[in-house]
């Protein structure tokens, strides 16, 4: 037998938000363990003031009871789908088969009355599957869940006496074709739980805008396919819980009617933002359950990771990919031509060329040589003028014998040799 949850072990309803109230019940458990606390029982009572003490010490966290609390619906939605497989898959789509699983999974200690709403969400792609009921033609998830709201109205909102309130709710019960035992798990469940349900959005949405509510009722009919008139029967029922009369309900059938007001660019992106949180929850949640119940695909997404690693580390370890290498530099241009003033070339027939290409630096200097040449041929060079041959010839050149200076003076009747252009000045002999 799994061990009861904390709010089973307070004997507080699930999920309750009042702190006073988890401590009042945890002072009565204490009072009633202690007893046991001195005998043969002491070891077990000291393990469950223990495990008293634990619960209050989560349920009190707001942190820790917010993380336990998602916890516990995790588990609730994990064994509503697990008893529709055993009860609702396969079998034909009845109250009868709808009562068996939802008393299920209450006797599984799951508060259906308090994840209604959800349960009806998961049902949204199999809500066509389900009966029509009466004239309003609702499946019968849709007609749970308003039943549930109507119980709800009927024991928070005290408008009128108790009795005609009584005769509202089995009027509702009657008009939405509920079954007695799922008439009587909603109310039971309810009455149990009454004061969370007075704290509900519902109830708060009823007692500051009843004709709201009512606009929300008929459009959430009109959205799952269901007729809705100014005759219809369930919103009068409904109105008659809420306290309205006649007139009222025509007012909200006109509001029903009226379009829907143009929102302002920012209203129009926060709703999408909403839509689209809601949507990527949904589809997150989806994946998540799908693959926790098959978790071979794990192994295979493993194995295929652990391939590809494998591969990969061959080819770097074998050179042929090599990721970190730095991406080899772009070829550079080539060199401009030098600014030097080329003349403009000749006119010549082009000729195709012969020689293969040569590098960009070749070109360069033969051109500049070929411009050379251009302008030797365009301006030659004028040769110095020569002498006659003649006077070659008569006054042939004799070769100039330099004297020793050693063995020879320089004589004072010799022209001065100049050197620099400045006359040199005689030498003086040498007294023997």
């Amino acid at each position: 037998m799994p061990f009861p949850s904390y709010y089973r072990l307070l004997g507080v309803p699930e999920l309750e938000t009042d702190p006073s109230a988890i401590f009042h019940a945890a002072r009565h458990v204490k009072r009633k363990i202690r007893a046991y606390q001195i005998g043969a029982y002491r070891p077990q009572a000291l393990d469950l003031l223990a495990e008293v003490a634990q619960a209050v010490a989560v349920l009190t966290n707001p942190e820790k009871k917010r993380t336990y609390d998602n916890d516990r619906v995790k588990q609730w939605k994990a064994t509503v789908e697990e008893l529709y497989r055993t009860h609702g898959e396969g079998a034909p789509r009845d109250a009868g088969v709808l009562e068996a699983w939802l008393t299920a999974c209450a006797a599984r200690g799951v508060p259906v009355t308090r994840i209604l709403p959800a349960i009806v969400r998961s049902l949204g792609r199999r809500i066509d599957e389900w009966p029509p009921c009466e004239e309003h033609r609702l499946a019968m998830p849709i007609n749970l869940w308003i039943y549930r709201d109507a119980v709800i109205l009927g024991q928070c909102l005290h408008l009128g006496s108790l009795e005609k309130q009584a005769e509202t709710v089995k009027q509702v019960q009657k008009l939405l074709g509920m079954t007695e035992g799922l008439a009587r798990l909603v109310a039971e469940e309810v009455s149990r739980n009454l004061h969370l349900f007075a704290a509900m959005r519902l109830v708060t949405a009823a007692k500051k805008d009843p004709e709201g509510l009512l606009v929300r009722l008929g459009r959430r009919i009109r959205r799952f396919g269901g007729h809705l008139s100014r005759r219809g029967k369930v919103p009068a029922a409904v109105a008659q819980l809420l306290g309205k009369h006649k007139q009222d309900l025509v007012r909200a059938f006109d509001r029903m009617t009226e379009p829907v007001v143009d929102l302002s660019p920012r209203q129009k992106i926060a709703v999408g933002m909403r839509r689209w949180e809601r949507r990527a929850k949904r589809v997150k949640d989806f994946s998540s359950h799908w693959i926790a119940q098959r978790p071979q695909i794990l192994v295979g997404v493993g194995l295929l990771i652990g391939l590809a690693v494998l591969i990969v580390s061959v080819l770097v370890a074998t050179g042929a990919w090599a990721p970190w290498e730095p991406p080899s530099a772009p070829a550079l241009p080539p060199a401009a031509p030098s600014l030097s003033a080329e003349p403009p070339p000749t006119e010549s027939p082009k000729q195709e060329p012969t020689t293969p290409v040569s590098p960009p630096e070749t070109d360069r200097w033969t051109k500049s040589l070929e411009s050379l040449k251009e302008l030797r041929g365009k301006y030659p060079v004028e040769p110095a003028p020569h002498p006659p041959a003649e006077e070659r010839t008569a006054q042939p050149k004799k070769p100039q014998n330099k004297p020793d200076p050693e063995t020879s003076a320089p004589s004072s009747d010799s022209p001065r040799t100049k050197f620099f252009g400045v006359p040199a000045k005689p030498a003086k002999p040498s007294p023997e």
